[in-house]
């Protein structure tokens, strides 16, 4: 029986040859109140069968970033072609999903040009945001003034962080065991 609740975290990939989970992003999800099965232990996007998880340098992941950001304007329709069927069918597993995106996870999800039902069952979280095309469905921004690469955009809830460490600001961790009590609370 699949979750009625689902968290899954949707940055972008640091190394391309994994999908799996940070220490960092694994913590987050334990803290949360919720049963394992609703805790998605996969990143975008969502390939159990990609490389396991090893740490990157940020000047590399930043690079990354960066390219994966132009290979999705290049490539436009054919990169959302790519990767809507999996990330469709991961956020359809649940009757509703908290979306944890950072970075460019927001620019992405809003880049896969989802359907409208599977937006409406989204909320998403997006903390150092840098989004140029954001999805069209519930989004909560958060950011910090201390984080270098995204203090230039607009957000909705301000933490104390650099880009690499919202996961561990408590703020981020209230609001989204909140959001977690008033989505289990819908359903």
């Amino acid at each position: 029986m699949s979750p009625r609740l689902q968290v899954l975290h949707l940055t972008g990939q640091s190394d391309p040859r994994s999908c799996a989970l940070s220490p960092a992003q694994h913590a987050f999800l334990d803290g949360l109140a919720l049963p394992e099965q609703a805790k998605v232990r996969l990143n975008f996007p969502y390939d159990a069968r990609l490389a396991p998880y090893r740490p990157v340098p940020l000047w590399l992941g930043s690079l990354r970033h960066l390219v994966l950001f132009w290979r999705i304007r290049l490539l436009g329709r054919r990169w959302a072609r790519r990767h809507r069927p999996t990330v469709e069918e991961q956020l359809r597993a649940a009757d509703r999903s908290l979306v944890l995106a950072g970075s460019i996870g927001l620019d992405l999800l809003g880049r896969l040009d989802l359907p409208g039902d599977v937006l409406d069952r989204l909320t998403v979280v997006a903390y150092g945001a840098v989004a140029t095309r954001p999805p069209a469905c519930r989004t909560i921004r958060v950011g910090s003034r201390g984080d270098h690469l995204a203090r230039w955009w607009p957000y909705d809830v301000e933490v104390d962080a650099g880009h690499l460490d919202y996961l561990a600001a408590p703020t981020l961790a209230e609001l989204c065991g909140d959001l977690v009590a008033e989505l289990v609370t819908e359903l």
